[in-house]
């Protein structure tokens, strides 16, 4: 047995840094009138690749690093976990042989690991590669995002033998199976890479155009060569272009030269619909506007003042003018497609409550009437604050925007340096069906913590992490969904869905695994 790993930091103090399917399915896939591009695309589909459109590309290769969809929706044909996602979202061995031994007190996990393995470049999947990943995703130097879920928890984990690992915990965490559902396992010398990615998957990366495009082959070694029956991959290679314009994604799915795109605007579902080669996919999925506001500091140091800014938010308007009607009007942090949504609790119309804001203003404490709001660069988090700022003007409230690349947004929220910080984020890849990270800046002694102080929000959000009972986990999100968006902590403006198009030849994308983010390109065909 090798030395173990040690994990002797707090969590407390440092968590957060960091197609139509079978009937009943949640997706909706819509086709209409016709294109030339038929004959087109049947002959460039020769070479069996499939092409995909994407919006934007990641400034780091290492789904380590980020569980962001731009790194992932890249790696989720290279890169695998121990465990994965089925048809039901049930949590099923992948990399593991089997299910783990758990100790009786629940804090020692034995893991044996499924034999016969390659990596992409040759050498055989063994125990060293996930005590290698589990180190660099702990590694404080390392900057990994996954840290944020596992600090606190693991107390060492190690290897037993060339096929097993085993993982020790410092308390109970019942979040422990989720998180080896979505972490990817990297070969133990490309951990550390930003450049490449090297995984045991079905695809594996060949060359890539920084910025530009990504292009995989198939890995007809996959697990030995052994494919589960009827599953073999139908494709000899994917290739993914960047088109940052949205119009141009749209044209280039029109002409045939890709099969599937990423993102298409609110603007171009009409011409979308309208084609009879193409389908628009929409599906409620956990992508959500996270809001933020400093309570700190004056003014949302003053719960009038936050309620009052709450109540004048345009929901109804950014649902329309930006989302095409397309999502579910914005309460608390917790969304639709999210483990605790309670589609009844419902404290925020869908349009400005402007009187009895006016009323909260008048008896606020602090004097102050303006504020700035912090956002992301992209374009749809841009135009969810003009329409935010105009309703908030009619309060009476001076509201400037603030638009930061990722590094500065993040820096600003690591330093908790803003009024009221917003951005998009898709957290399927880190949390399946739920999104733990929102809650983050709630808890009083988190890093990210806003200010507020609640013992009842602090003690749930330790049982959402720590029970193994998922009714007590879902009973506790619900709970803190509703205290938060009461005391207009965490107050998004609409939960939109997942917006996606593709070619009619394209066999329809999984509403399932639309629920938790994924494309799963590589179980797609042509038709």
């Amino acid at each position: 047995m090798t030395p173990a790993h040690t994990v002797g930091l707090n969590r407390r103090g440092f968590l957060g840094l960091a197609a139509l399917a079978a009937a009943g399915g949640t997706g909706v896939l819509t086709a209409c009138s016709g294109s030339s591009g038929t004959k087109r695309v049947a002959d460039r589909h020769r070479d069996g690749i499939l092409r995909i459109g994407v919006a934007s590309a990641p400034s780091s290769l290492n789904p380590l690093d980020s569980g962001s969809e731009i790194t992932r929706w890249i790696a989720e044909p290279i890169m695998e976990s121990l465990y994965r996602y089925d048809g039901t979202l049930a949590s099923v061995p992948l990399l593991a042989d089997g299910e783990p031994q758990i100790s009786e007190d629940g804090l020692a996990w034995t893991i044996r690991l499924r034999q016969g393995v390659l990596w992409h470049n040759g050498t055989p999947f063994t125990a060293d590669d996930v005590v290698a990943t589990l180190a660099h995703m702990l590694d404080l130097s390392a900057g990994s995002e996954w840290i944020t879920y596992m600090l606190g928890y693991l107390s060492r984990f190690e290897k037993v033998d060339e096929h097993t690992v085993r993982i020790v915990l410092s308390k109970p965490y019942g979040l422990l199976r989720s998180h080896l559902t979505n972490l990817p396992i990297t070969h133990r010398d490309f951990v550390a890479r930003k450049d490449t990615m090297m995984g045991t998957g079905p695809y594996r990366l060949d060359t890539f155009v920084a910025g530009q495009s990504f292009t995989l082959s198939r890995f007809d070694r996959y697990h030995g060569g052994q494919y589960p029956a009827g599953s073999a991959p139908a494709f000899a290679g994917m290739q993914y272009t960047v088109f940052t314009d949205a119009n141009t994604r749209v044209l280039s799915l029109r002409q045939g030269k890709v099969d599937l795109i990423t993102a298409p605007s609110f603007a171009t579902f009409d011409t979308i619909r309208k084609d009879r080669s193409l389908a628009l996919v929409l599906t409620e999925a956990p992508l959500d506007v996270l809001s933020y506001v400093m309570m700190r500091k004056e003014p949302f140091s003053d719960p009038d003042f936050r309620k009052a800014v709450a109540l004048s938010m345009d929901r109804q308007g950014v649902l329309q003018r930006v989302y095409g009607g397309e999502g579910t009007i914005g309460q608390g942090p917790i969304g639709p497609a999210e483990l605790g949504w309670d589609a009844a609790f419902a404290p925020f119309a869908p349009a400005p409550d402007l009187a009895r804001a006016r009323e909260l203003l008048a008896r606020a404490r602090t004097g102050k009437r303006s504020f700035t709001v912090t956002i992301g660069t992209n374009q749809g988090i841009r135009d969810v604050a003009q329409v935010l700022v105009a309703g908030w003007k009619q309060v009476g409230l001076d509201v400037t925007i603030e638009q930061l690349a990722g590094g500065p947004w993040s820096n600003k929220w690591l330093s908790r340096d803003y009024d009221m910080l917003m951005n998009t984020f898709s957290s399927g890849f880190t949390s399946g069906p739920a999104n733990y990270l929102t809650l983050a800046p709630a808890g009083s002694t988190n890093v990210l913590s806003c200010g507020y102080a609640n013992p009842e929000v602090d003690r749930l959000i330790d049982t959402v992490w720590q029970t193994s009972n998922d009714a007590e986990r879902v009973a506790a999100l619900s709970r803190v969904d509703r205290l938060l968006a009461e005391d207009a902590v965490i107050t998004p403006p609409v939960y939109p869905k997942l917006a996606l198009a593709q070619r009619a030849e394209l066999s329809p994308l999984d509403p399932t695994m639309l629920r938790i983010s994924r494309l799963d390109p590589h179980h797609l065909r042509f038709v």
